[in-house]
């Protein structure tokens, strides 16, 4: 009986071996989602912190202090600064020269834009269709996108002189009279440079195109097919429609670039002849390195900054419509 009652009546120890089991098994502690979300986020931070300076020093810096310099009447060579807020925009939008850049700059734009965009859609059809050596030509037809600008400014200029190649094709045609300086006369000068655009860009809008027709649906083709519709009547009631939206977006990418444009330009005519190619970054060049006006080279900059960024607007805005249409995300 006194076994018994001191044996229920003991306090039960646990085992070192019981401890360890039970320590084996337990779980480990939860990790607060808050503490991780903002260990991630400390990360990321860190991780762009790189980036975000470089786009500070390189991007903003320069934007700010371009925008800041556009209040001053500033002379590089006096070196000497004096505030004028709103009086040199005022001074640049009044003038007969940035009203002629800036005609100069949608003819170029319009002009460009569009002849790239009938040579870049045709050729496109053409490298839609199956051939022999369709890949080869494929190749072939991004060249003068890759060729650099100065070299296509070289040959343009040599193919449009007096004893170029265009003069000597009139010339084996009969039109007789003097060679036409195609580049030193103004009346021509405008229409030189777009057809020369037209054709170091024509390939960007072909390979887009390209890209796009590929995507569209066959079955509707085919459908159409059945129903005995031609090629023709199928480009303008199933090609066109369809491509709409991508060739609307690839032209507007266009016309930005064509508008910020300064290199082909400034290489085939520097703005001449008496200012008849000459655009917004042409001017700003020539009031910052001709005139040393750096407030007004500034302020054309600004204003330029602003349409430009008012077509990008477009841009994104045009291209989210047409995502939502295809149903992209």
């Amino acid at each position: 009986m006194t076994d018994t009652n001191q044996t229920n009546g003991a306090a039960v120890v646990p085992t070192a071996g019981d401890g360890a089991h039970d320590r084996g098994t337990s779980s480990p502690p939860m990790r607060n989602p808050h503490h991780a979300f903002s260990d991630d986020r400390h990360f990321l931070a860190l991780a762009l912190a790189p980036t975000a300076l470089v786009i500070i020093a390189l991007v903003l810096v320069p934007i700010v202090y371009t925008i800041g310099l556009s209040f001053f009447e500033q002379n590089t060579l006096l070196r000497n600064w004096s505030f004028a807020g709103l009086g040199i925009f005022a001074d640049v939008l009044s003038s007969d020269d940035f009203r002629r850049a800036f005609v100069n700059g949608l003819v170029y734009t319009l002009g460009s834009t569009v002849l790239a965009g009938l040579l870049g859609v045709g050729v496109a059809l053409l490298l839609d269709c199956r051939f022999v050596g369709r890949g080869a030509v494929r190749a072939l037809v991004i060249f003068p996108f890759i060729v650099p600008t100065i070299v296509v400014a070289f040959i343009w200029k040599f193919i449009f002189s007096g004893h170029g190649l265009i003069n000597d094709l009139l010339r084996e045609l009969g039109v007789s009279g003097p060679a036409i300086t195609w580049l030193g006369d103004e009346r021509t000068a405008m229409a030189t440079v777009i057809v020369i655009s037209a054709w170091a860009w024509f390939p960007f809008v072909a390979v887009t195109t390209l890209a796009a027709l590929q995507n569209l649906p066959d079955d509707v083709y085919e459908a159409a097919a059945l129903d005995g519709a031609g090629r023709v009547a199928r480009f303008f009631t199933l090609t066109l429609p369809l491509l709409a939206p991508a060739l609307m977006v690839i032209l507007l990418i266009r016309a930005i670039w064509a508008f910020r444009n300064f290199e082909i330009i400034f290489l085939l005519t520097g703005g001449g002849p008496i200012g008849a190619t000459e655009v917004l970054p042409i001017m700003a060049y020539r009031e910052a390195f001709g005139s040393f006006r750096m407030g007004h080279a500034s302020a054309v900059a600004v204003t330029m900054m602003v349409l430009v960024t008012l077509l990008a607007a477009a841009y994104f805005r045009l291209s989210a419509r047409v995502r939502r249409a295809t149903g992209a995300v």
